[in-house]
C-alpha cells in the first residue's frame, strides 16, 4: 500500500476535478485513486461487525478525509450535482466508497434535508446491506442531527409505525447517532421513543433494545436507571424479567443493586 503523499494526492484531485460534471466517469477516476492507494493483501477490512461481506481497499482513514475536504465545496455549491456522485458511490461495492457516499451525504445542506432523508430510507430497506447501516446511520444523519434531530426522529418514527416489523429494529439502531452525540441534549425524547418497545420487550427486538440502554448508560446511567425503574412500574410483560436480567450488566455495581431492590419490590425474576 503506497504511503499516502498529500501533494501528488492533491495534485491528482485538480485533475478529478475536471471530471467532476460526469458523475460516472468522475466516481470511475475516483475508484482509481482508491485501488491505487489499497492494501489488498488484507482483505478483510476494519469493519462494524468485523467481518465483512463486502470487499474493501483497506486503504489508510486519512484517505477519505482527504476526499471528503477537496468535496466540501462542491457539497455547498453544487448539492443536486453531489447527490448525481453520491448516488453513483453507494452502488459501488467496496465499504471504503460506500462510507465515503455517506459521510458526503451527511454534510448537505438543509435545503436538501428531504433528500437526505429519502436515500437514507432507501438505503435502509436493503437487507443485504445491512451490515453498512451503522454507518450509515451514524455518517449520512449528521448534519440532520446537528441542525434538526426532531426530523432524525420523525424519521425514526416512520420506521417504528411501519408494517415490516424489521423496520423497528433499524428505528431503534437509528437512536444511537443521537445517544452518543453529546451536543445532543434532550435524552427524554429517546426515553419516550423507546418507551412502547421496552414495556412490553419483544425477543426479536431485545438485541437492539440493549444496545439502546448499553448506549444510554455510557451517556447518562443514572437518567437510564431511573427510567427502567418506571418501566418495571408499567410494565407487566412477561419477557420483562428476562429483559432486566440481561440489561443490569450494563450498569455499574451500585446500580445493579439499586436495580435489584426494585426488581424485589416488583416480584420480577432476577
Amino acid at each position: 500500500m503506497p504511503a499516502i503523499n498529500l501533494t501528488r494526492l492533491r495534485a491528482r484531485f485538480k485533475l478529478l476535478q475536471l471530471q467532476i460534471e460526469d458523475p460516472v466517469e468522475f466516481t470511475r477516476s475516483l475508484r482509481e485513486i482508491y485501488i491505487f492507494h489499497a492494501d489488498l493483501t488484507h482483505p478483510a477490512g476494519n469493519t462494524p461487525t468485523g467481518v465483512s461481506i463486502f470487499p474493501v481497499f483497506n486503504t489508510p482513514m486519512l484517505l477519505t478525509s482527504e476526499v471528503v475536504k477537496f468535496l466540501s465545496p462542491f457539497i455547498k455549491e453544487r448539492p443536486l450535482l453531489m447527490l448525481q456522485i453520491i448516488d453513483r458511490l453507494w452502488l459501488e461495492p467496496e465499504i471504503e466508497l460506500r462510507e465515503l457516499a455517506a459521510r458526503l451525504l451527511g454534510r448537505l445542506p438543509s435545503s436538501h434535508f428531504s433528500e437526505v432523508v429519502t436515500r437514507i430510507q432507501a438505503w435502509s430497506r436493503v437487507e443485504n446491506d445491512a451490515e453498512l447501516l451503522p454507518i450509515l446511520h451514524q455518517q449520512a444523519s449528521t448534519t440532520i442531527r446537528q441542525e434538526s434531530p426532531n426530523l432524525w426522529l420523525d424519521v425514526l418514527n416512520g420506521w417504528n409505525s411501519a408494517d415490516e416489523p424489521w423496520l423497528a429494529k433499524l428505528a431503534l439502531d437509528g437512536t444511537i447517532p443521537l445517544i452518543d452525540d453529546h451536543n445532543f441534549d434532550n435524552l427524554p425524547a429517546i426515553f419516550t421513543f423507546i418507551s412502547p418497545l421496552i414495556l412490553n420487550p419483544e425477543p426479536q427486538n431485545q438485541y437492539e433494545l440493549l444496545r439502546v440502554i448499553e448506549h444510554l448508560s455510557r451517556r447518562s446511567e443514572i437518567e437510564t436507571v431511573y427510567f427502567l425503574k418506571q418501566v418495571m412500574s408499567l410494565s407487566t410483560a412477561p419477557g420483562m424479567g428476562r429483559f432486566l436480567r440481561r440489561a443490569i450488566e450494563l450498569f455499574s455495581p451500585s446500580m445493579q443493586e439499586s436495580l435489584r431492590i426494585v426488581m424485589r419490590q416488583r416480584h420480577l425474576p432476577q
